[in-house]
């Protein structure tokens, strides 16, 4: 018997707030990436906004959600870097989405064949993820909730990449983070909903214990969380912006204006 709440039901409003902070954390910093002309400049913050989305708002809420995955009367293990490959996509194919969206100019097409691949690679992150548990019994997946799961990542990640581009107002972000965050639980748990155990394993698992694996984790998200809360806090607002361009503005005037009983000179 499969259980997807082996510890009672925390891991579900803890795999919630956590998408929930990771999502927002994105929408501000790509907000903040929107404000740049220079491509540059823009790829550096929506790079950062992935790890946030990616990382945080997607990865480690699929992680914190399987620590309440278990099977009756058999052993799970994981292993650790197909795990560590998982997180990576989670990342990468966000980055890339954000990319598309963030770098030169939008289009409702763009939009559609961006959202359509970065959700296809959110779930390959979540069944690289899965492809890291070994277990002593056979696991194996419906088709019908395997292609939900993936429709649900497609429209999940094509309303992640909206978002990034639309919203300006922080207020509204954090509702839209909400709305992000119900989604990703859903398409993990739809994933898992599929999941069927079978009978023994020709193999015996390998790998460390989830539990193993606890501490390092969230060592590493409180310290990516506490990088990205700090970046997010000392973005300058629209006003401080606008005032450094204003100064640079009198500055190059300053700079350009001749010098009072100096004659230009003759070329």
């Amino acid at each position: 018997m499969i259980e997807h709440f082996s510890h009672g039901y925390t891991t579900l409003p803890v795999a919630f707030l956590v998408s929930m902070t990771g999502s927002a954390l994105g929408l501000l910093l790509a907000r903040h990436a929107r404000r740049h002309k220079g491509a540059g400049r823009r790829a550096l913050w929506l790079t950062v906004a992935a790890f946030a989305i990616g990382g945080t708002g997607i990865w480690v809420m699929h992680f914190v959600a399987m620590l309440g995955f278990a099977v009756r009367d058999a052993r799970i293990l994981y292993e650790p870097w197909t795990t560590a490959l998982s997180a990576l996509i989670a990342v990468a194919v966000v980055a890339c989405g954000l990319y598309a969206i963030g770098l030169g100019r939008y289009t409702p097409l763009k939009l559609a064949v961006a959202g359509t691949l970065t959700g296809i690679g959110v779930a390959a992150m979540h069944y690289t993820g899965m492809a890291a548990v070994s277990a002593d019994v056979e696991l194996d997946y419906r088709l019908g909730y395997v292609i939900a799961s993936v429709a649900i990542a497609i429209g999940a990640a094509t309303t992640a990449l909206w978002l990034s581009w639309r919203l300006q107002r922080a207020s509204s972000m954090w509702l839209a983070a909400a709305v992000m965050a119900l989604a990703v639980n859903l398409m993990h748990y739809t994933g898992m909903l599929g999941l069927v155990a079978g009978g023994e394993a020709d193999e015996a698992p390998h790998g460390v214990d989830a539990v193993d694996l606890v501490f390092p984790m969230a060592t590493l998200t409180a310290i990516v969380l506490l990088f990205l809360v700090f970046t997010v806090v000392m973005v300058p607002t629209d006003e401080e912006l606008k005032a450094d361009e204003h100064l640079s503005s009198l500055q190059r005037r300053t700079t350009d204006r001749p010098v009072a009983g100096r004659k230009p000179p003759r070329y």
